[in-house]
């Protein structure tokens, strides 16, 4: 079960015993513990155990489920046998075109953490990295269009990006300086937009690689 501490337990199911690895720390509190035995349930159609055990420990006494594979031994009694490695996430990855991740990894790799962020309600550090992620997007697509400007594109701030390589694009340019503005807000020690928040930022920095991976995309068509 990769790197987690692991200790013996023997369980007690379907009038017989397991002697399984579970966890030595708990997924709530992470002390050590000794996990409790609540219920023990066979799954038929997947041919595993649910274990539903509660933490030990006096502070936090939470629920939480373990999944093990089973096997049957010589007299064809079925016990539970390797822990399944899981978690609890819901997260889901933003998605990103594979012309945007080539464009711009940094980017691609920002905006991924900055979702994890913003998924772990983590916003003081989320919308500083939405705007993170949001520069390396104007200036790598900046880059990409005007290849020979890749030294002034790297050395200017996003706004003289902005305004120097986006001037035929007027619908464009003004989407990006509102996010610009909403993305420095993220960054500031007051807030001067009230009116706006990080959901907007990340709409706004969305709506943006939709537009470059769409240009893209005819690119390569038009090279076919």
């Amino acid at each position: 079960n990769g790197d987690t501490p692991m200790h013996k337990k023997t369980i007690d199911h379907d009038s017989r015993t397991s002697v399984i690895e579970v966890p030595d720390f708990c997924p709530h509190c992470g002390k050590v513990m000794e996990l409790e035995q609540v219920v023990v349930k066979y799954d038929s159609i997947s041919q595993h155990y649910l274990l539903c055990a509660r933490c030990s420990v006096d502070s936090c006494k939470k629920f939480f489920s373990l999944e093990y594979s089973s096997f049957l031994d010589e007299y064809r009694f079925r016990h539970l046998n390797k822990l399944i490695p899981y978690s609890y996430n819901g997260f889901q990855e933003p998605d990103i075109s594979k012309r945007i991740i080539d464009l711009s990894p940094i980017f691609a790799e920002t905006f991924l953490q900055a979702n994890i962020a913003e998924g772990k309600s983590l916003n003081q550090v989320s919308g500083i990295g939405f705007r993170k992620a949001f520069e390396f997007l104007v200036k790598d697509f900046a880059s990409y269009k005007n290849p020979d400007r890749i030294e002034d594109i790297r050395k200017n701030n996003v706004n003289n990006v902005i305004n120097m390589f986006y001037t035929d694009m007027p619908k464009l340019k003004e989407l990006l300086h509102i996010t610009r503005k909403i993305g420095n807000d993220e960054t500031h020690y007051y807030r001067e937009y009230d009116n706006v928040d990080i959901k907007d930022l990340k709409k706004l920095i969305t709506n943006f690689s939709l537009y470059i991976d769409i240009i893209l995309n005819i690119e390569e068509y038009g090279k076919k």
